[in-house]
């Protein structure tokens, strides 16, 4: 049976991130484990997933989890069964098929599994729980050995205290396949949280052969990027700087070799064999967002399409066919990387990041990144110890070919949906604002004050403006597109099957709709609208969509989609409500974020009930639980949007590209 905390947990649809492991006194007898992958190969032991029938002997799925093979048959291994999947790969567990046979047999109606849910009937699903145990230590980098915070408490376990992971290094790819870079490492001391800056340079034109080169042979293109990094790190960015400083100027501050047999040694940065096999990287600045750091043209020189990165242990962008991307062969990256340390020792900062060529015949459409970050910090504030869930709309250019989705939240970002469409509030005083279509859950202020939240769609019918009527020029153009002497492009709204052609029958829509009216405009399905739902910020799902969506409409409304995001400051469990006396100032100055300057509530005693008085000690004192008590604390702070994994974000993420047409779309 469930846990109170795992119960709150499964109604948010989230994970939790519990204490540190019981205390040895607490343990069950033969519950002590030496690592967290000790408690997952216990785990398949007692779900039978080892007998002689299965992945035993039997090697079902050529997959043998028995102790001694268990860890090299999963981790970073292919599967025999799903070819494009690894069994675990590290970071990554919505890619990984271990665990998405086991998620899908546990929570049928959020996971899918490639073949069939695991473990097979008639044995039962696993707990939520031991998904989530799965989970972690596949998100923290599958390690074999070592603790993966959180693990313990899950299955009432005993681990030794955890302290930072080593990450597995990723492979490189084939030389003339594709080529790997690194980042240079730098130390997280222990117990903390920093954002930092640094830029070091990089030439790959040794390593790209002619055929993968383009504009003249100054770029590389690519149809994937892999990233692999240690899991202390809340986010990493590698963008690449286009501004004129030199990498020998000194605004970027010293440079010095980073690891290997030359650690701490002066470099110059264009200088790549002077290092060894450490790397020549400038000296890492606290800069949240590289804001202050650098030369003055820094933001103004970053690339609108990062170099690379990720918001976890590990990311993979793979391009549909035709669709690359490419990027200048030499020049400075700067690393923006968010990391912490929860534990007594450093940790170091390490990543890996490969490139896989785009051949020729391949590089036809270039890839475009989404920027939903109009409304970052659209949440704020949320009032201590209640929820609250936002919208907004992202609008794609006609021809837009969406092929993956994903967010971006911070600790208390408890759910992210995406829906097909534009939902607004019809009516009202908050009319045409972005609202959630499923309603408000827990105490969160209905945008729309009583006023319905919809959006319209409508059946195509030859209406090429999507004007709400037919006319006969209309059917004259879609006429055209049947005998081939028009392109589909020109009348979008006759190719009913969206199978980019138009047939008769269609036609023979068109002329109906001419004749009696078009299709009625109706009513949105929110539930048939929901695209995209993930609930766990640090491991966000990154949607791959396999057709990807089409947004060809002519009108805006029918290229939208709307974002929701539902943020929990205390509600479900008051002791993770934002407190001002935990909350890290932001590493830069002037950037949003941080403790607030007076808090509001109590965080003990009288939790949750406002704070009185004009002094410290007066709001502290009206927090005791009763007069003299000495308990109470106003401390708690309403969650706003900012920097740090204390403050919250809200930020829209995918990548997509625009389909070729051949002609000037007549509107």
């Amino acid at each position: 049976m469930l846990r109170r905390a795992a119960v709150v947990a499964t109604l948010l649809g989230t994970g939790v991130c519990l204490s540190s492991s019981l205390a040895a006194t607490d343990c069950n007898p033969g519950s002590s484990f030496e690592s967290t992958w000790a408690l997952v190969q216990d785990l398949f032991e007692r779900h039978g997933c080892v007998n002689d029938l299965c992945h035993g002997a039997a090697r079902q799925g050529g997959l043998d989890l028995r102790g001694d093979h268990a860890y090299d048959n999963l981790v970073d291994v292919a599967a025999s069964t799903v070819p494009s999947m690894k069994r675990v790969l590290p970071g990554l567990g919505t890619r990984s098929l271990l665990f998405l046979n086991l998620a899908a047999k546990t929570f049928p109606q959020q996971y899918r599994a490639p073949l069939r849910p695991m473990p097979p009937e008639p044995l039962p699903a696993l707990s939520w729980n031991e998904v989530e145990l799965i989970r972690l230590w596949i998100q923290q980098g599958a390690p074999r050995q070592g603790v993966v915070p959180g693990t313990a408490n899950l299955v009432d376990a005993c681990l030794p205290p955890p302290e930072p992971v080593p990450i597995q290094p990723l492979a490189p790819p084939e030389p003339g396949k594709g080529f790997q870079l690194r980042m240079p490492p730098w130390v997280v001391p222990p117990r903390s949280e920093k954002e930092v800056c640094f830029v070091s340079y990089f030439d790959v034109r040794s390593l790209v052969p002619s055929q993968f080169r383009g504009r003249g042979g100054l770029t590389f293109r690519f149809r994937s990027n892999e990233v692999r990094q240690s899991p202390v790190s809340h986010h990493l960015i590698a963008n690449l700087y286009l501004g004129r400083t030199s990498p020998e100027d000194p605004a970027w501050g010293p440079f010095r070799c980073r690891g290997g047999e030359r650690d701490g040694e002066s470099c110059r940065p264009t200088d790549l064999e002077f290092c060894g096999s450490g790397l020549c990287a400038s000296e890492p600045v606290d800069a949240v967002g590289c804001i202050g750091f650098g030369p003055p043209d820094l933001s103004q020189g970053l690339s609108l399409i990062p170099f690379s990165g990720s918001q976890q242990v590990a990311n993979e962008m793979r391009f549909p066919p035709g669709v690359y991307q490419e990027l200048p062969l030499r020049g400075l990256i700067v690393w923006n990387a968010h990391s912490f340390n929860l534990g007594d020792a450093p940790a170091l900062h390490e990543a890996w990041l490969n490139w896989e060529f785009a051949p020729p015949e391949e590089a036809k459409m270039m890839v475009w990144p989404i920027a939903g970050n109009r409304d970052i910090y659209k949440m704020t504030p949320v009032p201590p110890f209640t929820t609250k869930e936002v919208c907004s709309h992202y609008e794609f250019p006609r021809f837009a070919r969406l092929f993956q989705l994903s967010g971006h939240g911070h600790k208390r970002m408890k759910r992210w949906r995406t829906f097909e469409g534009k939902f607004a509030c019809r009516g009202g005083p908050a009319a045409g604002e972005a609202c959630s279509p499923l309603g408000y859950d827990f105490d969160s202020p209905d945008v729309c004050q009583g006023a319905p939240c919809q959006a319209w769609e409508r059946e195509r019918a030859c209406d090429c403006n999507e004007d709400g009527s037919v006319t006969i020029d209309e059917l004259i153009r879609a006429v055209n597109v049947v005998l081939g002497s028009a392109a589909v492009e020109s009348c979008i709204d006759a190719d009913w099957s969206m199978d980019d052609q138009v047939t008769v029958d269609e036609l023979i829509r068109g002329v109906n709709a001419a004749l009696g009216g078009g299709p009625p405009v109706t009513a949105r399905d929110p539930h048939a609208s929901l695209v995209y739902l993930s609930t766990v910020y640090s491991d966000m799902l990154v949607l791959d969509l396999d057709p990807p969506r089409r947004y060809d409409a002519v009108a805006p409304e029918k290229r939208t989609i709307t974002y929701c995001a539902l943020y929990d400051n205390g509600f479900t469990d008051p002791m993770s409500v934002k407190r001002k006396s935990t909350s890290p100032m932001p590493s830069s100055p002037g950037v949003a974020g941080g403790p607030c300057d007076v808090p509001t509530h109590c965080a003990t005693g009288k939790v949750g009930a406002a704070c009185r008085g004009d002094s410290f000690e007066e709001r502290d004192r009206s927090c005791d639980s009763t007069p003299g008590s000495l308990d109470g604390q106003c401390d708690a702070c309403p969650l706003t949007g900012g920097v740090t994994t204390e403050d919250e974000m809200f930020v829209l993420l995918g990548l997509y590209y625009l389909q070729n047409v051949s002609f000037a779309v007549p509107e």
